[in-house]
């Protein structure tokens, strides 16, 4: 079709209600505090289509400490898919992110065909997992493991703790995270030292936990100890990278199953999270 029909614009936080349609057309879990926060870490490269006088769909651009980028939340009305407003706006939103560094998404298997022809390459390979109701978990956790409830005064040296692993800092992100479900927040020490922390955030269909970092699988075991007894009975999902086995297993074993695969994928040589052992569960893959 004739590209002059598709224009871009500005996503703004006014545009937040038709982003909420176009997720829930596709059955995606955001909420409308997803997107402000996504809005919130955007320095630009989040842009809303148009096709004609029509809105047709939606990118997010995140920078982190601009050392990278993160696209997420390419979305296109059902109406005009294949007509390459998704492509479009795919490419504007590298084109502004390039200079700064790396561009980074979270690639669903139809996606990656399109991010391949584009010049993405695999990271790593990571799932979705959920289970309708998460049971109640009587094994007790590790006794040398403190684990807390986080509080304001914990997201300092979280941020720290955090950037060690995920290469750059994310604070805005676990202050939201923190801030609108304070439930899910768990810091786990070791003789007063920080050894991991758990966040999690409410969803349209599921409540999903992430990010989990932690020293080891001691840690992020007694960590999902705690976040499970506020989520006993409900739906849940958390994203995780498949490398990390012991853990995936241990998640199969309480019932989770495998809801759908993504792949981690980088535009730009991506070296400052060479070390993925301590993620084990991600934002999400519109955050990273």
């Amino acid at each position: 079709m004739n590209s002059t029909r598709i224009k871009l614009e500005k996503f703004a936080v006014e545009d937040i209600p038709f982003g909420m349609r176009l997720k829930t057309l596709a059955s995606w879990n955001q909420l409308s505090t997803d997107w402000a926060t996504l809005l919130s870490m955007s320095s630009g490269g989040s842009y809303l289509a148009y096709l004609d006088n029509d809105a047709a769909g939606t990118v997010t651009t995140v920078q982190y400490d601009q050392q990278f980028s993160w696209i997420g939340m390419v979305l296109v009305d059902p109406r005009f898919r294949g007509l390459g407003i998704g492509t479009k706006l795919l490419k504007a939103a590298i084109d502004f992110a390039r200079p700064t560094g790396p561009v980074l998404l979270d690639a669903t298997p139809q996606g990656r065909k399109l991010y391949l022809t584009l010049g993405f390459t695999d990271i790593c390979p990571l799932e979705r997992l959920e289970i309708a109701q998460l049971p109640v978990i009587a094994t007790p956790a590790d006794a040398a493991i403190t684990i807390t409830p986080m509080t304001a005064a914990d997201l300092d040296a979280c941020t720290v703790y955090d950037q060690a692993h995920f290469g750059a800092s994310r604070r805005t992100l676990l202050r939201s995270f923190f801030e609108n479900a304070p439930e899910y927040a768990f810091i786990a020490r070791d003789a007063g030292d920080m050894r991991g922390y758990c966040l999690g955030r409410h969803g349209s269909t599921f409540e999903q936990i992430g990010p989990v970092v932690a020293d080891d699988e001691a840690t992020v075991r007694a960590l999902f100890l705690a976040v499970a007894s506020q989520l006993s009975g409900r739906s849940m999902i958390i994203d995780i990278l498949s490398e990390q086995t012991d853990w995936r297993q241990l998640l199969l074993d309480l019932g989770f199953t495998v809801q759908r695969p993504f792949t981690r994928m980088s535009l730009g040589d991506w070296t400052v999270q060479g070390d993925r052992s301590g993620q084990y569960a991600i934002a999400g893959p519109e955050f990273g």
